[in-house]
């Protein structure tokens, strides 16, 4: 039985860990927030799904990381998740890699596209990733986490895990079966096809609601948050196709459609009703990750999601004004400049 880690114990890495937990798997949270710890560690993990699908209620293992040292006289970790926010990846990565085995590998179970900050650490032959396609969760309170997303089936996987070089190994398929205990989960030959697919999803969604503080399913009622949120995705589309990257499927989008989406009003049509059924296969008070940082005045990943899309965008020439637009106006709401607000949708699109 591999004996697994999960570094960053927030609605992805907690959601998963718990059900792997639930099915026996040795597991060992570790997290940053105390409260969250003292919670795991005295109540345990809660996971409420929509229409009770994917709930489930674990005993866990969790550590501060000031408890990390301990680890020094236990066996080695064989599996390592890396589920912080992406700018806490290298030194979260840098906490764990002591104690993992020297066959041990890492994980990343993030947004954005992080895999080479873990390689910098523990070497590329130990990496793989993770593409979370179609889990939307929030960690709503201490050790209490909501999924508002249906679980995925083997025609919209939930989870692809990868290899970097885009071979099927027993590693990955090992991975993907204990994946498979929290949603639909499939080994995948493509990773960075499959990364900037869900790159793509979350630089058009994420980034919308953080800014005008909506939902997602008010994001998408609302026509200009919409219009912005597809043009956000018809770009990240052709920048991925410029990098040479085959994009997948992801998030009930057809992204053939998505890029065309600006000059092809049969496209825009048909997009947007894409869009609006995937709106309403989620809950209200789905809110995407970003949306959550700004509500809880945290920090966001905006400089890897749409930030990301804007530098590489800029390498091959496409235009990325609106991902930089929504870069600047989600620093100035971190910064305490400006609120979120609908009306900054101006701001953008003007």
């Amino acid at each position: 039985m591999a004996r697994v880690c999960i570094v960053g114990a927030g609605a992805v890495g907690g959601y998963v860990g718990a059900h792997m937990a639930h099915a026996g798997v040795d597991v060992t949270f570790i997290d940053a927030w105390a409260d969250n710890v003292e919670a795991m560690r005295n109540q345990g993990i809660t996971v409420s799904g929509m229409r009770g699908e994917g709930s489930v209620h674990t005993p866990v293992r969790a550590l501060h990381i000031s408890d990390v040292s301990q680890l020094v006289r236990e066996p080695p970790f064989d599996i390592v998740f890396i589920a912080v926010k992406s700018y806490d990846t290298t030194w979260a990565t840098h906490l764990i890699a002591p104690f993992a085995a020297p066959t041990g590998c890492f994980v990343s179970l993030q947004n954005g596209i992080n895999e080479e900050s873990m390689a910098q650490v523990v070497g590329w032959q130990r990496v793989l990733g993770c593409s979370v396609s179609a889990l939307a969760a929030e960690l709503t309170a201490p050790a209490t986490i909501v999924r508002n997303s249906p679980l995925g089936d083997d025609q919209k996987w939930g989870l692809r895990i990868g290899e970097a070089n885009g071979q099927i190994t027993p590693r990955a398929e090992a991975i993907a079966s204990l994946l498979s205990h929290s949603d639909s989960c499939k080994v995948t030959t493509n990773l960075w096809g499959e990364r900037w697919s869900k790159l793509t999803i979350n630089a058009m969604r994420n980034g919308v609601c953080a800014l005008t503080g909506l939902t997602g399913r008010q994001r998408d009622n609302h026509e200009i948050a919409r219009q912005l949120s597809i043009s956000l995705g018809s770009s990240s589309v052709r920048v991925g196709r410029a990098l040479g990257l085959a994009l997948e499927p992801v998030g009930g989008l057809d992204l053939d459609l998505l890029a065309s989406s600006q000059n092809d009003p049969a496209a825009l049509e048909a997009i947007t009703q894409m869009i609006m059924a995937v709106a309403n296969s989620r809950s209200d008070a789905q809110r995407p990750s970003m949306g959550q940082d700004i509500s809880k005045g945290r920090r966001t990943e905006i400089d890897h999601i749409n930030g990301l899309v804007a530098r590489r965008g800029m390498e091959v020439g496409i235009d990325v004004t609106y991902h930089q637009r929504v870069t600047q106006v989600i620093q100035r709401i971190e910064r305490g400049e400006i609120a979120p607000s609908p009306a900054l949708l101006h701001e953008i699109v003007m």
